[in-house]
């Protein structure tokens, strides 16, 4: 559903979210933990920062955090910052002509689950995210 990116920033950014506030955590560390390619992370982690989501330091000592609290950012602001729009946009077809007007056979039913994917993306925060990641190892320990 998301693209390769966003999928990587969601993770990657729910990472960044568990770790101890004022942590600072190489991309290696991101990396590594998530299994993302380090060439590709590289990227993200850029386009992230740029996009005023994570804040960068550089140095020996260098590393990532995040750029405000994880209860303040949705998944929707880490995709949007990936994909420049949102996942519940188009159709659902990949028709490029779909709208009320000329709607491709998908469309109606699509209408109602892109509005509902749409509220539980705003919704959703990292702090969320991150709770059911912590829940999780805590089970797989």
């Amino acid at each position: 559903m998301f693209s390769r990116a966003a999928e990587y920033a969601i993770r990657a950014m729910t990472f960044l979210a568990r770790q101890p506030q004022g942590k600072l955590t190489g991309a290696r560390e991101i990396s590594k933990a998530e299994q993302i390619p380090m060439a590709f992370l590289w990227k993200i982690l850029h386009n992230l920062a740029r996009r005023r989501l994570i804040r960068s330091f550089k140095g020996l000592h260098g590393g990532y955090e995040l750029a405000a609290p994880a209860r303040k950012i949705s998944v929707e602001d880490v995709v949007r910052a990936m994909d420049n729009g949102d996942v519940a946009e188009g159709c659902v077809l990949g028709l490029a002509e779909c709208s009320e007007k000329h709607p491709c056979p998908l469309h109606d039913s699509w209408k109602d689950i892109r509005g509902r994917l749409g509220e539980m993306m705003q919704q959703t925060t990292l702090a969320d995210l991150s709770a059911v990641a912590s829940r999780q190892s805590r089970k797989g320990r």
